[in-house]
């Protein structure tokens, strides 16, 4: 199944926008459309069983930000909301009624114990692992091997996790590691993807 993720914006209005990822954040394009006009009523909602929605206003502050989030609104869809989470109190803040699932990146989350405590409060928190040139992106700038953060992960109790590739530079061989040791993986990717996880989300084009 193929999950549409929305880059969105909210600035007096909710909008969708031309989005993408650099290394190790999701960023506002030049494009702004309105969110209703453009998605909740321009496509059917049998095509957007499963949504992903970007709050690109709080990773512009690098700090939760309630202006998405309360104007999370796509009836007839199930929504992932990726956000910026450093803490478990921003756990607290980032869910609504609306989102089903919480996308937190991996290298913002300030600690190993705050990963802890995130889990203990909530199982619908998916830590989202960015990949830049083939590696994990980790806390402080630094890299790291992708499998030996997903192993941490479900360590730490967390089973369902997501692999951002947006620039096509990890391998097939740990993408099938991936398949068959953690196949509750969620990939993002904006590439043609056949590596046997089921569930992959890919960025809505405006």
């Amino acid at each position: 199944m193929d999950v549409p993720a929305f880059f969105a914006v909210y600035d007096s209005s909710m909008k969708v926008t031309d989005g993408f990822f650099s290394a190790v954040s999701p960023k506002a394009g030049s494009r702004m459309l309105d969110f209703r006009t453009e998605v909740a009523d321009g496509i059917p909602p049998e095509e957007r069983k499963i949504s992903m929605v970007i709050d690109c206003n709080s990773f512009a502050r690098r700090e939760f930000s309630e202006k998405v989030m309360k104007n999370l609104k796509l009836p007839g869809s199930d929504i992932w909301f990726m956000t910026y989470i450093e803490t478990v109190d921003d756990v607290f803040d980032a869910f609504n009624k609306d989102a089903e699932l919480v996308f937190a990146p991996y290298h913002f989350i300030g600690s190993d114990e705050e990963l802890i405590d995130i889990n203990n409060v909530s199982d619908s928190v998916v830590p989202t692992v960015f990949v830049h040139r083939g590696e994990a992106v980790l806390r402080g700038g630094k890299r790291g091997d992708v499998l030996k953060v997903l192993e941490k992960l479900v360590r730490l109790g967390y089973y369902r996790n997501c692999i951002l590739d947006a620039g096509n530079s990890l391998d097939a061989g740990t993408w099938e590691v991936m398949a068959d040791d953690y196949p509750s993986t969620i990939p993002y990717v904006d590439y043609s993807f056949d590596h046997g996880l089921s569930t992959v989300v890919r960025p809505y084009r405006i």
